[in-house]
């Protein structure tokens, strides 16, 4: 066997051994059809393949409620390099899955909605995405050993190394990029719901939430008084002070998982008990809250990690309306060493 050949055998087996590295994983966006959404999907997908998917051509799958269509699917194709077009995906969501069940009061979500207790109370869909995160998410997943969750506006802005081998290398069940604190009126019931779901973790479950005392007569609990009305029963009466409890939660708009942990037979069963609650609808609880509540209580310490790097939202890097009324991406260009927030204006 001479040199010539030696070497090629080599560059072979090497060759191997790289693409046996790569995990079986992929990457997930769930994204409408608007102007605005539009834009913010293609700035995150150009982030996305600059700092990470380029040179590992993970697939993109896009999800969407049935409203892309052929030509809006190739404007975002059309958008990305072409040399990792290949890597991206449509795929519409199952009707069945992004609705209102039928276990849910719709007229008393409604009266619930229209109390609009804080600005950021938001409409029926949005809970229905917030449902649809939880329930019905590892159904779309399945197939995969890693999946990664991006937002249509999440910016990674900085290269990040295989963080799907790094999942793997490391044993990991999930990591997230932020932590966070989510409302407290939003999220009312919660931690009592976990207590008696996990009887057990009563200690643990507690230091997920932090404690907030409000005066039930004060101006920021006038229409979360009438919200208890509705969802208790309506001679409901607060005591003088109520303790609202603020959940810590991690910032999930970006996260990675391992899929075996959602077909667990325990963690299916608290997502049902979830569901059949009905708070994701009559109050507002997140998929955020509910996700870490999960991971925290059913796994092991040591299978959740950080993983920071630099990483923004929308609220950080708007698009915004040229002087035709159509939406433009921001695309940041310089950054400061401990700000996520861009030097362009």
């Amino acid at each position: 066997m001479n040199k010539l050949t030696i070497g090629l055998k080599n560059t072979y087996f090497y060759i191997i051994k790289i693409i046996n590295m790569k995990q079986n994983a992929a990457i997930f966006y769930l994204t409408q059809n608007t102007d605005v959404r539009k834009t913010y999907l293609k700035t995150s997908l150009y982030f996305l393949f600059k700092n990470f998917n380029a040179e590992h051509k993970y697939p993109v799958i896009i999800l969407h409620e049935g409203d892309f269509d052929h030509d809006s699917q190739d404007e975002i194709l059309t958008s990305i390099r072409l040399s990792c077009r290949n890597c991206v995906t449509f795929r519409a969501l199952d009707k069945e899955d992004f609705t209102i069940p039928s276990h849910i009061d719709k007229t008393k979500m409604e009266n619930c909605i229209n109390l609009k207790p804080v600005p950021y109370w938001r409409n029926n869909t949005y809970r229905m995405m917030c449902r649809w995160w939880i329930v019905h998410f590892p159904k779309y997943i399945k197939g995969y050993d890693y999946v990664m969750r991006l937002d249509d506006d999440s910016i990674i802005e900085e290269p990040i190394p295989d963080l799907f081998s790094w999942m793997n290398d490391n044993k990991l069940i999930y990591a997230s990029n932020l932590l966070h604190t989510d409302c407290g009126i939003c999220n009312y019931g919660m931690k009592d719901f976990f207590k008696k779901l996990c009887p057990t973790k009563k200690e643990a479950i507690d230091k997920l939430f932090i404690k907030q005392d409000v005066p039930s007569k004060s101006f920021q609990l006038f229409k979360f008084r009438s919200l208890l009305s509705i969802t208790q029963k309506p001679d409901f009466e607060l005591e003088e002070t109520i303790t609202l409890e603020q959940p810590i939660i991690y910032y999930n708009n970006f996260f990675i998982t391992k899929t075996s942990f959602w077909e667990r037979d325990d963690v299916k069963a608290a997502i049902d008990k979830i569901d059949k609650n009905g708070s994701i609808f009559y109050f507002r609880w997140g998929d955020a809250p509910l996700q870490t509540l999960l991971v925290k209580l059913y796994a092991k310490e040591d299978e959740i990690k950080q993983c920071k790097f630099q990483y923004s939202k929308r609220l950080q890097r708007e698009s915004f309306k040229d002087d035709d009324g159509l939406y433009q991406s921001y695309m940041p260009l310089l950054y400061s060493e401990t700000s996520c927030m861009t030097d362009q204006k």
